[in-house]
């Protein structure tokens, strides 16, 4: 915190960083591995989410995201998508059928590090830097009449680099995340690099009176997500209505207590373009995320 001049202005900012790291929190939704997490907190996230596409192409997941505040600096992640029903339109037999391919999908490994922190009275800036590795713990073959890119799992191997920036105020605050994500072949089939772009505002819609006991609070949520993909490719050919531009605005809202927490957010494109033919376009999606806080001893 800022060097202070005078005792009272000593005193007045312990009272606000006291009562700002016992106020609920409102972490974004749809890009939680840039989270904040205190030392020693461990954040438990289960998220159902659910998107619908042209062709029957459906993506219905149960994911869970910990986040463990391993120092005041330090934060390991783990996201592991545990159930994943995809569905598609194909041809069987000469006529079309809505086909499911259900089963475990892979997980994600996270290492994040506070490169630049600035506290102040009533806020907090943060620039944090992570590294990801994806690994394929899921199933990528469960039903062989859809495509591989409509399988629960890739089953590849892939690295994930990305920069965050963060900015809280008691009243509002607003996250950032640009990075990229690659992934290794396998089995002849390789899913396409991404750049990925994301940013969420959250604003304090109650209570209005901050000078007493704050027991939950209610936010508007407004965060947008981009992606712009290569094409996949199997055996070096490339998979039809794969890769492309995707950009999503995300409205919702997030209700935040010190120890629990649920949010809900709408998954709408304002921008859609695709390299390879044949392309399902995306209608809408809507995440369901829920929070609980551990609070332990154990960190550095």
């Amino acid at each position: 915190m800022q060097r202070l001049f005078s005792y009272g202005g000593l005193v007045l900012a312990v009272l606000v960083f006291l009562g700002a790291s016992l106020r609920p929190a409102a972490a974004q939704i749809t890009f939680p591995s840039a989270g904040p997490v205190s030392a020693g907190n461990v954040i438990v996230r289960p998220e159902i989410g659910y998107t619908n596409e042209t062709g029957g192409v459906q993506n219905i997941y149960e994911e869970n995201v910990v986040l463990y505040g391993a120092s005041p600096d330090l934060a390991f992640i783990l996201e592991n998508k545990s159930l994943v029903a995809n569905s598609g339109n194909v041809f069987v037999n000469g006529k079309q059928s809505q086909q499911w391919a259900v089963g475990f999908g892979d997980t994600v490994i996270d290492t994040r590090y506070n490169l630049y922190e600035l506290d102040g009275v009533g806020f907090t800036f943060r620039i944090a830097p992570y590294l990801g590795i994806d690994v394929p713990t899921g199933m990528d073959n469960t039903n062989d009449a859809l495509p591989r890119p409509l399988q629960p799992a890739s089953g590849e191997w892939g690295t994930r680099e990305a920069l965050t920036t963060s900015y809280q105020t008691l009243r509002w605050n607003a996250q950032g995340l640009i990075g990229f994500q690659d992934y290794a072949s396998a089995a002849g089939y390789r899913q396409g690099s991404s750049l990925l772009a994301d940013a969420a505002v959250h604003v304090l819609l109650w209570p209005q009176d901050l000078d007493r006991e704050v027991p939950a609070e209610l936010f508007a949520s407004l965060e947008t997500n981009y992606t712009l993909q290569a094409v996949d490719r199997l055996y070096g050919q490339t998979i039809a209505g794969t890769g492309g531009q995707l950009w999503l605005i995300d409205p919702g809202l997030i209700y935040s207590t010190p120890i629990w927490g649920a949010a809900l957010t709408g998954l709408l494109p304002i921008l859609q373009q695709y390299r390879a033919p044949g392309a399902s376009h995306y209608n809408y999606g809507l995440l369901f995320t829920f929070r609980w806080n551990f609070f332990t001893s154990f960190h550095w």
